[in-house]
C-alpha cells in the first residue's frame, strides 16, 4: 500500500494566492430547498442499462471520451 505525500506546511488552510484576511463570499439563498432524487434507484439502474449500449455507440463516442480522459495518475 502506498502512503500518501504529507501536504507543504505553506499551503495548510490556506487558498493558493489569497491574503491572509480574505475568505470566501458564498451566496445566500434563504428559500433555498434541497431535496434529495425522488428516483427509485433501481428504476435509474434499469435505464443507464438500457441506454449505455447504443450511447456507447454513437459515432465518435470513442474519440470524445478519448479526448475527455485524464491522462496523468492523481491521488483523492
Amino acid at each position: 500500500m502506498s502512503k500518501y505525500p504529507d501536504s507543504a506546511p505553506e499551503n495548510q488552510n490556506k487558498l493558493k494566492g489569497a491574503l491572509a484576511d480574505e475568505f470566501l463570499d458564498f451566496p445566500i439563498a434563504p428559500d433555498f430547498l434541497s431535496l434529495p432524487p425522488m428516483i427509485d434507484p433501481k428504476a435509474m439502474m434499469d435505464r443507464l442499462l438500457e441506454t449505455m449500449p447504443w450511447r456507447s455507440n454513437r459515432p465518435g463516442e470513442k474519440e470524445r471520451r478519448l479526448q475527455d480522459k485524464v491522462d496523468v495518475e492523481f491521488i483523492l
